[in-house]
């Protein structure tokens, strides 16, 4: 009995070690690499053109797991990769090594329209996650105006999503005219119950946000926020 007890000490020694440095690697955010190159046969006219895209970066995540904690600073940069065919663009955000974010859509005469999403978080595990929206919805009328607004209402795996888009101003940044765009979103099902609000500072010309600030408060068993804002610097 007593070496029993020995070897289970031992054994619960062992998992707590192993437990905290997976927290202190989790606990660090990784600069995102960009791809050597960009395979793309986008439709000529179709925005934003393919690409790597740099982004200055502020901000920072958190998940929470009963007592534990992980909090930890975005790099200082992040990186967009566009590529896509035909009239199907796809859109990669790479906040840091341990953070991707990915969405698919279909642009014709009426405007975008989501199909994919995927999100990869690493927090002490790996959570990977892709599907189809259900139904395909308008993400961005093609013709934006200030003063327009429109509905969301999708769900993507056993997430829920209702968005509420609408243009608020125009003003010029870096050069350019620009339309600020706010999405406030509740999201439901799959345990996550959460909300969002996206501000987006968006050029038309290039189909590109040059910049645009995410706070999103996640609820449930592991509660997790997410915070940033990205200004766009330059095209690789």
């Amino acid at each position: 009995m007593r070496k029993l007890l020995v070897a289970l000490l031992l054994l619960i020694v062992a998992l707590v070690a192993a437990a905290a440095l997976l927290l202190r690697a989790s606990g660090k955010s990784s600069p995102a690499t960009a791809p050597v190159s960009v395979q793309a046969t986008l439709a000529p006219g179709v925005l934003p053109r393919p690409g790597v895209y740099i982004y200055a970066q502020r901000g920072y995540e958190q998940a929470k797991a009963g007592p534990i904690k992980i909090h930890r600073k975005l790099p200082p940069q992040a990186i967009l990769v566009v590529n896509g065919h035909g009239h199907i663009v796809q859109q990669e955000w790479r906040y840091s090594k341990q953070h991707l974010e990915a969405g698919r859509t279909l642009v014709n005469a009426r405007g975008r329209f989501t199909l994919w999403n995927r999100t990869r978080l690493v927090l002490v595990i790996t959570d990977d996650e892709a599907h189809d929206a259900r139904p395909v919805t308008l993400s961005e009328p093609l013709h934006l105006h200030v003063g327009q607004s429109w509905v969301q209402s999708y769900t993507v795996g056993s997430i829920h999503t209702v968005s509420r888009n609408r243009i608020v101003r125009s003003e010029l940044m870096q050069g350019k005219r620009v339309l600020v765009e706010i999405a406030d979103s509740v999201v439901t099902g799959g345990g996550h119950p959460g909300t969002e609000r996206d501000v987006d500072w968006h050029d038309p010309s290039t189909g590109l946000d040059l910049r645009e600030t995410i706070d999103r408060h996640i609820g449930g068993t592991f509660p997790y926020e997410f915070h940033v804002d990205v200004r766009f610097l330059r095209k690789r």
